[in-house]
């Protein structure tokens, strides 16, 4: 570990290689369990002392080498954080989805009279660059950052994304540690499914057309739920230590709580995690 270190750091020094693809390194973090393991397995070996130390010297100059010419051959990765905007035309679509897969973030999602487009998106970011694609004859929009465990420093994304609210959206979330705020009252939602590790939520629903499911899954979660009022809404809450205040009723246990009323039109709420406090409340349309 200290001579591959040392060899990439001497590189950087004497510029053989630009320090901004120094990040690449903390891709092959993996490379040093592999090594530890095939040093251990050669000492085992029926070999003698100087063969063993001849094959361990071999695996480890292949992990150096091959390590360094990662690092030098690949694209770089710009350091500090970055700025991307993106947007696309509606068109004659009269129905978007969104697809966003990233790691720890920080998302903002609101409806609002984008005029022709049917998204407008910034992104802040550090690490590699994120990916938004967008499927015109479908309206599905795809927004992504490789992530990963990264011994150079942490990934940032924080994004503010604006969906047209001339349409219905059906909209899916996967993070890891999250704190999102949603606010759905201008956009026509069909769905929400968010994937998540430990995060809070900041929701806030607009009217519902139909049943319209909601589920959030992840670890140690809260969540506030905003409707408006005389809105029609369920909230299953489950997990493991679980508390659910809905439109000011406690309800407390361990294994998982139910409150609300059904309609033709409402929310249907199933929240999954270890520890989940969730409040529900109303506010004036």
């Amino acid at each position: 570990m200290l001579i591959l270190l040392g060899g990439v750091a001497l590189l950087v020094n004497t510029n053989v290689i630009s320090a901004d693809r120094l990040y690449r390194l903390g891709d092959l973090w993996p490379v040093l369990l592999i090594v530890i393991g095939l040093e251990l397995l050669v000492t085992r070996l029926p070999i003698s002392a100087s063969a063993s130390a001849v094959a361990a010297a071999l695996i480890l100059l292949l992990a150096v080498g091959g390590s360094i010419a990662y690092v030098a051959a690949g694209p770089s990765v710009p350091t500090g954080t970055q700025v991307m905007d993106k947007s696309a035309p509606a068109g004659n679509l009269d129905h978007g989805s969104v697809d966003i897969s990233v790691g720890g973030a920080t998302l903002k999602i609101t409806g609002a009279d984008l005029g022709g487009d049917l998204f407008r998106s910034h992104i802040e970011y550090s690490g590699p660059a994120p990916g938004v694609s967008v499927e015109r004859s479908t309206g599905h929009i795809e927004i992504s950052q490789s992530g990963g465990f990264h011994i150079f420093g942490q990934q940032r994304f924080t994004m503010d994304l604006k969906l047209s609210s001339s349409m219905p959206w059906t909209i899916a979330v996967h993070s890891g540690a999250a704190n999102d705020t949603y606010d759905f009252t201008k956009v026509q939602l069909a769905s929400l499914e968010d994937n998540t590790g430990a995060s809070r939520e900041d929701i806030s629903l607009g009217t519902p057309k139909g049943d319209v499911p909601i589920t959030i899954n992840g670890g140690a979660l809260t969540v506030h739920l905003h409707r408006p009022n005389q809105t029609a809404a369920t909230v299953n809450v489950s997990g493991g230590a679980v508390s659910l205040d809905f439109d000011g009723q406690q309800h407390r246990a361990v294994g998982s709580v139910s409150a609300g009323t059904e309609a033709g039109d409402m929310f249907s709420i199933r929240i999954n995690g270890g520890a989940c406090t969730v409040t529900m409340d109303t506010k004036q349309s």
